[in-house]
């Protein structure tokens, strides 16, 4: 075989196996609440779900599936992340629970996230002082502004 061919050959099964890892398994996404998970009654939180470039729509869910928001304002981080934000503007015990992230890149939906866990309830800082510390997070991932989940 001659060398020509042969280096040929070897560029040819490079892009090949380049262009089958790209199209694996999407990466999970992160969730992050800020600013904690433990929250009082009447204050607000913030969800952050992360994931690579390219994402179209983050969707937060609640623990049975049932209840979920999607979020089509998605945007960039760096070179290689981007996020979407969920906002509740006063949360109530009905806010409390399992909460996880997923997202839509073409061409389908990545696995979930981790769980986060929202706790409601008194801490004794009063309304700006949550009991975790700052940016509590769930999620194993390198992963905007879109209303929050009203309480059932």
């Amino acid at each position: 075989m001659s060398p020509h061919l042969t280096a040929l050959l070897g560029l040819v099964l490079c892009l090949a196996q380049t262009i089958h890892t790209q199209e694996g398994a999407l990466p999970r996404p992160s969730i992050s609440a800020e600013p904690g998970t433990v929250i009082p009654p009447g204050s607000h939180v913030t969800f952050m779900c992360r994931g690579p470039v390219g994402v179209q729509t983050f969707r937060l869910e609640r623990e049975d599936r049932a209840k979920y928001k999607d979020s089509y304002n998605v945007f960039r981080l760096g070179p290689s992340e981007s996020e979407a934000r969920f906002h509740i503007d006063s949360v109530s015990e009905g806010n409390a629970g399992l909460y996880r992230c997923l997202y839509y890149k073409p061409p389908g939906w990545s696995e979930h996230s981790d769980f986060l866990e929202l706790l409601v309830k008194e801490t004794s800082g009063g309304p700006d002082s949550p009991d975790t510390e700052p940016g509590s997070s769930a999620g194993t991932v390198p992963g905007t502004e879109a209303s929050g989940f009203d309480a059932p």
